[in-house]
């Protein structure tokens, strides 16, 4: 191999090793693609036992004997698994585990992103009326440190927005540049396998 090939394919794996997906292979092995939540929602008995990949935003995080459960309102996720917006068509869910998740690291206001197999329906209020939960086991669930960047504001482009009108997120990182928002950083706060 010549050096130019093997510096072409150094920095590829270099490039392509900071654009993973932030749940892991091994959990994506289980995910059935061929399933949708808005199925899930109608008839959670008739996929008992099924994975999916979902996430969305924290509502509240209920401690007990058995474990933790994880309100979320269902968000499209993007290639990465980063939640990008509310799901018009979804709904709330409940993620459950047996493991105990500190409330103070999981916040309500923050995302998650997790794989999580179909394990039934619970029935809870939601502001006066009783609102169908699918529940989900969960089986890697990843925390996002931050709520999700709000792109196209103008302080939030690149410094020669007039000649050069493209975002660099490591910019808004910068204390000392004008836009800075330290609770915009989205890496992640904390990793549950």
């Amino acid at each position: 191999m010549n050096r130019t090939s093997f510096l072409v394919v150094l920095l590829s794996a270099v490039f392509f090793s900071g654009c993973s997906h932030v749940i892991s292979n091994e959990a994506m092995v289980a995910v059935d693609p061929l399933i949708d939540y808005a199925r899930v929602k109608q008839d959670p008995a008739a996929y008992q036992g099924k994975t999916m990949l979902l996430g969305g935003l924290l509502v509240e995080t209920q401690v007990n004997r058995e474990g933790t459960d994880l309100e979320v309102v269902l968000f499209t996720l993007d290639r990465w698994g980063k939640p990008l917006e509310a799901d018009e068509t979804g709904g709330r869910f409940i993620a459950r585990t047996e493991s105990f998740l500190d409330p103070e690291l999981f916040k309500p206001g923050l995302h998650v992103t997790m794989t999580g197999r179909v394990v039934g329906e619970e029935v809870r209020p939601l502001k006066g009326v009783d609102y169908h939960y699918p529940v989900f086991s969960i089986g890697e669930l990843h925390l996002w440190q931050s709520p999700a960047r709000v792109y196209g504001h103008p302080s939030y482009y690149y410094p020669g927005y007039p000649w050069a009108p493209y975002y660099d997120p490591y910019w808004s990182r910068d204390p000392f540049w004008p836009g800075y928002n330290p609770y915009w950083d989205t890496r992640p706060a904390w990793r549950y396998r």
